[in-house]
């Protein structure tokens, strides 16, 4: 099994695994995508095309996604129909990352699979344990949220502004604050 693949499994991987390189490789990639993609004045047919490179998927006509975008591998990515990426969304897809139909990521989310709870020693070598994160149908995220390892956000579920999401959020639910909890608990 690759350093991705461990990655995707959620196995720990660090800087010091023999076969750092792959990961590197894909991250190389996923950046130069990420770059070309958020030039300025690039039309939306170009940019799309990048999407799908980067993705490893043809995205739903009716979705967009706005620069600046930042991700880590991309082919972690799976976005599903009428998706809503606002600005400067960034996305460390070391694990799985699936976004369900009709989700609005309102602009400066960021979504990160990874998590570094280790011990010092082992943060030296970028310890690193990523987790899927699961944001089904019809969610709303605001502006600046943060979604942190393993969390999956039900279907119909809002994400208030500036939340920072540690745990899963249930259908239906709005979650705000940090860490975010149920609004009706606020």
């Amino acid at each position: 099994m690759d350093f991705m693949e461990r990655a995707r499994r959620g196995i720990m991987t660090s800087e010091l695994d023999d076969d750092l390189d792959v990961f590197l490789s894909a991250m190389d990639r996923a950046h130069s995508l990420c770059e070309r993609f958020n030039v300025p004045c690039t039309p939306w047919s170009e940019r799309k095309a990048i999407l799908e490179e980067l993705f490893g998927q043809e995205l739903d006509p009716e979705t967009t996604v706005a620069p600046t975008f930042w991700c880590d591998i991309g082919t972690n990515i799976t976005l599903g129909r009428h998706v809503r990426i606002n600005f400067d969304c960034v996305i460390l897809d070391s694990a799985e990352v699936v976004i369900g139909d009709n989700v609005l990521i309102a602009p400066k989310v960021c979504i990160a699979t990874p998590g570094h709870n280790f011990a010092p020693e082992l943060r030296r070598h970028t310890a690193t344990r990523a987790e899927r994160i699961t944001i089904c149908d019809d969610v709303w995220i605001g502006a600046g949220a943060v979604i942190l390892p393993g969390v999956t956000i039900g279907e119909g579920a809002i994400v208030g502004a500036g939340a920072v999401v540690t745990k899963d959020v249930p259908a239906g639910a709005t979650y705000v604050g940090v860490p975010a909890r149920d609004i009706r608990a606020v």
